[in-house]
């Protein structure tokens, strides 16, 4: 009896022990985890419904969420990390045949005979990988054996196409896939190529499909197996945008236009997650704009650039209305200097009289004009008035009669005229000088009023209109004659929208009012000078902008502060948050732009996301 107790126990010490090595033969999987294992995972969970965006082999936030889903179903600890007893029951709900097709099993220490190839391989292997995806469909150009840009943007299309890491690096793993494929299989994915994919039609190509336009930006529905009106919608507006038939079915051309972006947007999107990307190409399909950047900030680091249509976050644009929120910060450095007085009348400071000829006796002052007060028309484009000429005889190309000085607040261009004209009348050097010296030199900027003051070799992009056509050419505004010197009554257009910067300046300056008026042992301004642009005024009406410097307090955790900027086609934002530390530096060119509280659809779409955009860069 007691022999027979002890097999007992002995066998059962076996089994256990086995299933131990057997569970640790999966490595713990959790978020950061990158590879093939977590492409692994990744496929299993897609399988049983519980992930369905891309499939990666990066345990990102999606990932996380779909493994506590799974755990919490199957009565587990829910922590979201795949560890053995995680993997042991995923791997068997999923099924043997599936992780068979997936993925290859735990390596058992064989080598494979295949090397590792990468962009600067050459020779023999690289030509026969070359000749394969060629056969695919994947790749194009001449077979040379030489690993350069289109050998590996091919490989990504064919790891992407296989659920693989999309690296472009041809590894064991991703040659023998390729390897293993039948050459009848003739484009970039075997499943998708082969069938003509239309409405009604389902399975696992209508889901590659969708996922790949929905990281492109065109589809943002479910991403499920069924070809529906919303993927023939998305389809159409691939289509379109690359030139072909508009039909809204998925055939040959449509796959070979659509795996040659995906692979392409892959390649330039380096490490951003596929949420992010999606999110931000979505964004540039809606609006139909031509070029534009983006620069997120948070705590003074840059954590996200994204840019289209040839544009970078150093490309200069000439900025619209901007123009008013930066030169204003050259005029509160007078202020601070104490050489401008905010409550003064600007009569006493410039060669000309300034007064609403219907309120002759109220004077108006900087704070007006910095606060949109001052009642100037929003209609007023002629910057270049007889100003002793105002109300005689009826001569009034400025003002709003109907409103006295300081009572109603009225965006009105003209106040940004102003500023120009205040700075060189007090300091007797043109604002271009003027500004250099105390803003754009100290903190590095790229910006100027005319293009012909950017440094040598700075790169640009025209105006363009709603149609996409060019409506203001950099180079006829660098031919057109600029007046580089102080002259208050005729220099008073330049500052209303004209200064040309980019994104990356935007955001040093940004910074510079998130950090009190600093940035980097620079001072530019006062803190209490900052607080001072962004609070409400005293004795005003109630003016959203602050002095020239706009609130919005209709977003998730808290205010955003800065400046828009619309003309024709162009729009740009620059904005600040104090209570998260991040900065919004935006240009889209060439587009009918949407309004939503009086800002552009982009930049709403962008600011109502920001923390799902940041959590999805930072905890990638």
């Amino acid at each position: 009896m007691k022999r027979a107790i002890t097999w007992i126990l002995i066998i059962v010490l076996l089994v256990s022990a086995c299933s131990v090595a057997a569970a640790a033969s999966y490595p713990t999987l959790r978020k950061g985890s990158k590879g093939s294992e977590v492409t692994r995972l990744q496929n299993a969970l897609k399988s049983l419904g519980y992930y369905n965006i891309a499939v990666d082999g990066i345990y990102g936030k999606g990932t996380v969420a779909a493994v506590k889903a799974f755990q919490s179903a199957k009565g587990l600890s829910v922590d979201g990390v795949a560890g053995s007893k995680t993997l042991t029951k995923l791997y068997e709900s999923a099924g043997s045949g599936s992780q068979a097709q997936n993925t290859p099993q735990p390596q058992t220490g064989s080598s494979s005979q295949y090397a590792t190839l990468s962009s600067g391989s050459k020779g023999s292997a690289v030509s026969a990988l070359q000749k394969k995806l060629k056969a695919l469909g994947y790749y194009t150009m001449s077979v040379d054996g030489a690993y350069g840009k289109g050998t590996t943007a091919a490989v990504k299309a064919f790891q992407s196409a296989e659920g693989l890491t999309a690296n472009g690096v041809a590894d064991s793993l991703t040659q023998e896939r390729l390897f293993a494929k039948e050459t009848s299989q003739s484009s970039a994915s075997a499943s998708t190529t082969v069938t003509t994919l239309r409405l009604g039609d389902s399975g696992e190509a209508v889901t590659q499909l969708k996922n790949k336009l929905w990281y492109l930006g065109y589809y943002t529905g479910t991403l499920d197996n069924r070809f529906d009106d919303a993927t023939r919608t998305a389809v159409i507006a691939f289509q379109r945008a690359s030139s072909l038939t508009r039909d809204g079915i998925a055939g040959k051309k449509t796959f070979a236009a659509l795996d040659s972006a995906y692979a392409s947007m892959k390649a330039n999107a380096g490490t951003l997650p596929d949420d992010a990307v999606s999110l931000l190409n979505s964004i540039v399909v809606s609006s139909g704009a031509k070029n534009g950047t983006l620069v997120l900030s948070k705590n003074g680091s840059t954590f996200l650039t994204w840019s289209f249509g040839g544009a970078t976050q150093d490309t200069c644009y000439r900025i619209a209305s901007i123009t008013k929120w930066v030169t204003a910060i050259g005029l509160m450095t007078l202020y601070d200097q104490g050489k401008l007085d905010l409550d003064r009348d600007i009569s006493n400071y410039l060669p000309f009289p300034v007064r609403n000829p219907a309120w002759p006796d109220t004077p108006i002052t900087a704070r007006m004009l910095l606060s949109h007060t001052s009642s100037f028309s929003p209609s007023a484009e002629n910057y270049s008035p007889n100003w002793e000429r105002i109300g005689v005889n009826g001569y009034d190309p400025l003002f709003n009669e109907s409103t006295a000085p300081g009572t109603h607040y009225a965006y009105a261009d003209y106040n940004g005229a102003l500023f120009g004209c205040l700075i060189e009348a007090i300091t007797g050097e043109s604002v271009q000088n003027y500004m250099n010296r105390t803003v754009f030199q100290p903190l590095g900027l790229i910006a100027a009023y005319s293009p012909k003051y950017l440094p040598q070799g700075t790169k640009t992009k025209d105006l363009l209109n709603t149609s996409g056509n060019i409506s203001i050419s950099v180079q006829n505004d660098r031919n057109r004659a600029y007046n580089n010197t102080a002259d208050p009554r005729g220099n008073n257009g330049y500052t209303v929208g004209k200064l040309y910067t980019n994104a990356s300046s935007l955001t040093k300056l940004a910074q510079m009012m998130l950090n009190g008026g600093e940035l980097n042992g620079v001072r530019i301004l006062n803190a209490e000078t900052v607080a001072l642009m962004e609070a409400d005024q005293p004795g005003l009406a109630t003016s959203k902008y602050g002095l020239s410097t706009v609130r919005h307090s209709q977003f998730p955790r808290g205010t955003w502060y800065g400046h828009q900027g619309r003309v024709s086609g162009l729009t740009s934002n620059i904005y600040y948050q104090r209570e998260t530390g991040i900065t919004l530096a935006l240009v889209m060119n060439g587009y009918d732009f949407q309004l939503e509280d009086n800002i552009v659809m982009p930049a709403v779409t962008l600011l109502k996301n920001m923390q799902r955009i940041e959590q999805s860069v930072l905890l990638h």
